[in-house]
């Protein structure tokens, strides 16, 4: 990635110490360097990461991801934060370098066994996050990078992560939204248009809508985050490694590729059914209208949907079991993290 003068002066505070060698990344909230420290060259160790947060990030933002990473210690498989330096309103964090692969390269020849590899190490970086009630909130293969040949991965950005909170179902805030809804233009391009014809468009909830958390990247939201449910848990993060699961057996990416909630709440309707998401909207406290006439009412099993994708894998009872748990719709039916990784799917794997 070519790199600006204005990039350039995000972090030229730091030049007594660090060397830009390139951009790797760049988001709506940060942009990413990798650098070299030129007071660290005698052991070979001195490649870094520096995430310069943009300065229009709230400042309860910047401090919650800064608190969560030194919460976190860079213990399984999340990344170690190694310091954070700050010049006015510029705040930089200091990262490890850590070399994954593009996961479009991984997912080109990866075998069952290294689905077996990358899930796992994922849901060791989603224990360790959940048994202190963080929730990332932006699970995707990005966010997670993963090293085929040391069998490694590491868990980053918790830019959009927050705090599990207790469930307080009666305390809802309302907001008016219009009820106009024009028919969907991406979900033609979607994995599963090729499964089933593609549909119309949803009809909107006429309620008003309930002001909810809706971070994270489309096509890995829960269902209950495309609803705006308040009743938002860690298992938001088990239902996006589950999009994860099921990109890497179908060799589909993206997999969903909807363009807002009602588009997403479609895609997610076309494998599930009519029933079912009348069955989940309605726990969810929302009303599921449709006119998407070529949705069965009934569920497409997954073993239908990737062995029409990707015949080549032979993906064992186990590892079904295993994806429709995680895919499960209703988030406080969903499995756990600790729970996946004692799954029988992982029977030779030695949980940590």
């Amino acid at each position: 990635m070519e790199i600006t003068e204005q990039e350039t002066a995000l972090i030229s505070f730091l030049e007594f110490r660090y060397k830009i060698l390139k951009k790797i990344g760049e988001g709506a909230f940060s942009t990413v360097f990798l650098v070299e420290d030129i007071l660290e060259k005698e052991y070979n160790k001195n490649l870094y990461v520096v995430k310069a947060i943009t300065r229009t990030t709230a400042p309860n933002r910047i401090i919650e991801e800064l608190k969560f990473l030194k919460e976190l210690e860079g213990k399984n498989n999340v990344i170690p934060i190694l310091g954070c330096h700050r010049m006015e309103d510029q705040v930089c964090a200091i990262f490890p370098y850590f070399e994954g692969i593009d996961f479009r390269e991984f997912l080109r020849n990866v075998k069952l066994e290294e689905i077996k590899d990358y899930i796992y190490n994922l849901l060791l970086a989603l224990k360790h996050c959940h048994a202190h009630k963080i929730i990332h909130r932006d699970i995707k293969p990005s966010n997670f990078l993963y090293n085929p040949s040391l069998k490694k991965g590491l868990l980053i950005d918790f830019g959009l992560a927050q705090r599990e909170k207790e469930e307080k179902r009666r305390e809802i805030i309302f907001e008016d939204k219009s009820n106009i809804k024009t028919p969907s233009l991406l979900f033609f391009n979607s994995s599963i248009s090729r499964i089933v014809p593609p549909p119309g468009y949803y009809i909107e909830d006429g309620r008003p809508q309930m002001k909810a958390h809706r971070a994270g990247t489309r096509g890995y939201r829960a269902p209950e985050v495309l609803f705006r449910s308040l009743r938002q848990s860690c298992k938001i993060d088990i239902w996006s490694a589950g999009v994860i699961f099921l990109i890497l057996c179908t060799k589909q990416y993206p997999f969903f590729n909807s363009i807002d909630e009602l588009d997403g709440l479609g895609e997610i309707a076309t494998i599930f059914g009519h029933e079912a998401m009348r069955k989940v909207a309605k726990y969810y406290e929302r009303i599921y209208k449709s006119n998407l006439t070529t949705v069965p009412n009934d569920s497409i099993p997954f073993e239908r949907i990737i062995t029409s994708l990707n015949p080549e894998l032979n993906l064992c009872e186990d590892g079904y079991d295993l994806l429709y748990k995680m895919l499960e719709l209703n988030g406080d039916k969903r499995i756990s993290a600790e729970e996946a990784l004692n799954h029988p799917f992982f029977i030779n794997y030695k949980t940590m």
